[in-house]
């Protein structure tokens, strides 16, 4: 299944939840045909496990139990023990549960400062479907102003006030006067636990319930439709960018079969194969003994109920999908005994599956009044755009123009005038493509002034503000306006996208004044790739970029045909007291150079060059092991930076080459 192969490329558990959870369900049927206590004991173990990878199965366990303590009865009514058959099976398999999930509960309590079972991220989820419920929209900004408010120590205690009084978004136990939240106002940041913290999360969620209530039961209502929905532009999808041809062919083929069809064909033949395997004859003909169904049928009805409560995203189907696939696999199998669906049981079982093959493919969507351009709300699989199968057409057509966008890019990059000026024939071309190459190009021909001039007078403006400017930023840099550079490549709209890795592909910049980068310093885009936003930081006194693991430095022209050497003003200041601080390799392209140990101060170290030819480009590469900083970090991001997870290695404030 294509999601559980991709999604561990992530930061995401279900592949390995998904796993857990199998397993235990498998040793629980095992266990209902054939006995065995050991069997019970490894199936409590195993759910311990994936409670602890994720948190969502400790509501599941109270089902679970009953579901062993009625299958305990029925075995005692055939003889056996109350004792044997029903208390010990119960309590083994409650035991085996909590024997692997306290350890973990004590810990995390003893660490946050109050009752933790899991994690904390149930409050966070569920206050945030509360919030969307009550503004009628999902914005993230309310919330985080309340975790900000609560986890940021700069901010004086006015600022904290201000984000939770706010009149768009605020707080609603602030707006309540409720003592709990105006007592953790007025404690220091530093002075709140974590499960306080989580407690003030639930207490807003539930303060929030009480005052829109109608709102949040027609907000799950929603959510439980579009759970069965696809949601093409999923981050967990790694579709970013399909419009622009940015994903491969490949993958957008194996998204369409192998994920969406799949998923469409599989939902319906779920449904079907769940009434076929509650006749006795032909769920054993399929091996599904009627015994198994009802637990498969709690985990789905489980989800189902809980999912829509916080919010639907494609992840969340995930785990129901493989046990989807074990009841269309029946429902095939089954298929000549498709007959028993005449009952009243399996003609409501078979009107389930239509309804569900309705909403997950959408035909209907195509009858949808739409303004030209304007997209479906209605679609999923079919349909307008941004249906499943619109979005994969779009996504193929769009791939070659990608890719003669990417050859422009590299020609460009490399001061290939030649191969630029073929790519910008090319007739795949996109037009944003060639709005970008041409004014670049004129750059590079020495006329500046004419590309800026082909900027100001396209027809059409069919780049982002950004883009423009940071054109404009490089051609002035090419006239050696370093001022004029500096205003359009310091811009806050330039700032918000920190369009670092796009400068590198674009820009063949100038050779830097006096062999220097100056890092953050509002020009230094398109020297420098794999680095974060900067700031000033006044524990070093200079205004610095944190760099990620993988990072490299261009010197355009700066080979003087002798040895050089390459000095970093380089700090580690900002790793975690508790491990110890890394070095970072250096080298000059393939060329090992040496390592730079890193110190939590700012100083300057140099390593040697080796002799390149005069008026050459020295790319440098660095690597270095990261850290991801705290959650406060997470929050802090604002604008086009929202949600961006750092791995952060060390902080740069210049590099020269002398």
């Amino acid at each position: 299944y294509l999601p559980l192969a991709s999604y561990t490329q992530l930061l995401l558990s279900e592949t390995l939840f998904t796993t857990l959870l199998l397993c235990a369900l498998a040793l629980l049927g095992s266990w209902a045909r054939h006995g065995g206590l050991p069997r019970l004991a490894g199936a409590g173990a195993l759910l311990g496990l994936a409670t602890l990878t994720r948190g969502l199965t400790l509501g599941f366990l109270p089902l679970v139990a009953g579901w062993v303590l009625l299958k305990g009865e029925g075995k005692r009514q055939q003889g056996k023990g109350w004792l044997r058959s029903v208390a010990l099976p119960v309590c083994l398999f409650t035991l085996t549960f909590c024997l692997l999930l306290l350890p973990w509960a004590l810990y995390a309590s003893r660490a946050y400062g109050g009752l933790v079972v899991v994690d904390t991220t149930g409050a966070f989820n569920l206050a945030l479907g509360a919030r969307t419920a009550y503004d009628g929209g999902r914005s993230d900004a309310p919330l985080r102003n309340f975790v900000l408010a609560l986890l940021d120590p700069t901010l004086s205690p006015e600022a904290r006030r201000g984000l939770l009084a706010d009149t768009q978004g605020g707080s609603c136990l602030y707006a309540a006067g409720d003592g709990r939240i105006l007592a953790a106002l007025e404690a220091p940041v530093g002075a709140i636990s974590q499960a306080e913290r989580q407690g003030l999360l639930n207490a807003e969620a539930f303060c929030l319930l009480r005052a829109a209530p109608g709102a949040f039961v027609q907000k799950s209502l929603v959510e439980l439709i579009d759970l069965f929905q696809i949601n093409y532009t999923g981050d967990e999808r790694l579709s970013k960018g399909f419009t622009l041809g940015r994903l491969p062919s490949w993958y957008t083929l194996a998204l369409f079969l192998l994920d969406d069809t799949l998923y469409v064909l599989a939902l319906p033949l779920a449904v079907l194969g769940w009434g076929l395997a509650r006749s006795r004859q032909q769920g054993a003909a399929v091996g599904m003994r009627p015994a198994v169904a009802p637990l498969y049928g709690l985990w789905l009805i489980y989800n189902l109920g809980t999912a829509p409560l916080l919010f639907a995203i494609n992840r969340f189907r995930v785990p129901l999908m493989p046990l989807a696939f074990v009841l269309a696999g029946c429902a095939l199998a089954a298929l000549p005994g498709w007959g028993r669906l005449r009952s009243r049981y399996g003609a409501a079982c078979a009107t389930l599956a239509g309804l569900l093959l309705l909403a997950a493919a959408t035909p209907y969507a195509y009858l949808e009044p739409l303004a030209p351009g304007e997209a479906s709300r209605w679609a999923s699989y079919l349909g307008p755009y941004p249906s499943s199968l619109a979005s994969t057409i779009k996504a193929l057509a769009s791939r070659p123009g990608y890719l003669a966008e990417q050859r422009l890019a590299t020609a460009l990059g490399a001061h290939d005038l030649a191969a630029a000026h073929t790519a910008l024939a090319d007739p795949a071309l996109p037009a944003y493509a060639a709005a970008v190459g041409g004014p670049l190009l004129a750059g590079l021909e020495g006329q500046p002034t004419a590309g800026l001039d082909h900027l100001a007078d396209q027809a059409t403006q069919p780049l982002e503000g950004w883009q423009r400017s940071l054109i404009a930023g490089e051609l002035f840099r090419q006239l050696g306006d370093q001022e004029a550079a500096r205003r359009e490549l310091g811009a806050l709209l330039v700032d918000d996208q920190n369009p670092v890795e796009w400068a590198w592909r674009w820009l063949a910049p100038p050779a830097a004044p006096g062999g220097r980068i100056a890092v953050a310093d509002d020009n230094d885009l398109g020297y420098v790739r794999g680095f974060y936003l900067g700031r000033y930081d006044p524990d070093l006194g200079a205004t610095v970029r944190w760099a990620t693991g993988s990072s490299a430095l261009r010197f355009p022209a700066v080979a003087s045909g002798a040895a050089q050497q390459l000095c970093l003003n380089i700090s580690g200041l900002g790793w975690p007291e508790d491990l110890p601080l890394p070095s970072v390799a250096v080298s000059l392209e393939e060329t090992a150079l040496g390592s730079v140990t890193l110190t939590r101060e700012l100083r300057a170290a140099c390593l040697d060059l080796p002799a390149r030819p005069a008026g050459s480009d020295l790319i440098i590469i660095l690597r270095s092991p990261t850290f991801v900083p705290d959650a406060l970090d997470l929050v802090r991001q604002q604008g086009p930076q929202v949600g961006q997870l750092r791995r952060l290695a060390y902080q740069l404030d210049w590099a020269e080459v002398r």
